[in-house]
């Protein structure tokens, strides 16, 4: 379905020195994401994670190379499939108007989409699908614990009914005992709903609990992308290294 071919990017790097610095962020980057896979992305900070979700969801432009959905130019198809992509980011706090009720952060891209007439019923049906009590519907988000609001905002991305969602870091800054909880609620999603995802995060056991295939972005390259079954058969030695990690964990 995605399709991101040699892709680069840079920044400019401004520091004392009076010319800016060109920064490589992305390098020759190339993924492949099929029709309902999940596709985990995992790097340590700075590794290009984020700036990679940002060009996907057509928030910043590449330099080099190109990013095409079911063979279309990502930017043409935005245009005609409004609402069919969505994302859910890390900071769960600025992604949610702190003056906008529940319902009203739920129905936000509906009323963007020129949805003209949204029965409540809609926002009730979305707050049971993500595990909350329709009498939330009221509230406002200082009102919320960090999951709860989390789970509005996942709400608010599967409102339009998404073929594409991006999950940049999505359980990173919560509690580890509410990340659970999004993660059996991701999965029951991801087996409910037919949508292709982008799971971006540093935490390797998160992204093999819920995808089924691993890219490992490092310095801004890809330097191995494996199936979730095969990950005993890594090659890159960053790659071995992050799941060596994660085994000393597990055994200690």
């Amino acid at each position: 379905m995605l399709e991101i071919e040699n892709v680069c990017k840079q920044y400019l790097k401004t520091d004392m020195s009076i010319k800016p610095i060109p920064l490589q962020v992305l390098d020759d980057v190339s993924l492949t994401i099929r029709t309902g896979e999940w596709m985990g992305l995992i790097g340590e900070s700075g590794s290009g994670k984020s700036t990679l979700s940002r060009l996907v969801l057509g928030l910043e432009k590449v330099d080099q190379g190109k990013i095409t959905i079911d063979g279309v130019d990502i930017a043409t198809w935005r245009k005609e499939n409004k609402g069919k992509m969505s994302v859910v980011f890390q900071d769960y706090t600025s992604s949610a108007n702190p003056n906008f009720k529940v319902k009203d952060i739920i129905k936000e891209p509906l009323e963007i989409y020129g949805r003209k007439s949204i029965d409540e019923g809609i926002v009730d049906e979305l707050l049971e699908k993500v595990g909350l009590p329709i009498t939330m519907a009221n509230r406002y988000p200082h009102e919320l614990s960090g999951g709860q609001l989390q789970r509005v905002c996942i709400a608010r991305a599967i409102s339009t009914n998404p073929r594409f969602i991006v999950l940049d870091e999505a359980i990173s800054s919560l509690d580890v005992s509410v990340q659970t909880q999004i993660l059996e609620l991701l999965d029951y999603l991801k087996e409910s709903m037919e949508v292709t995802c982008l799971f971006i995060a540093h935490d390797l056991q998160t992204v093999t609990y819920l995808c089924d295939q691993v890219s490992f972005l490092y310095k801004g390259t890809i330097v191995e992308q494996v199936a979730v079954e095969n990950l005993a058969n890594l090659q890159s030695d960053y790659a071995q290294k992050l799941l060596d990690a994660v085994i000393r964990f597990d055994t200690e």
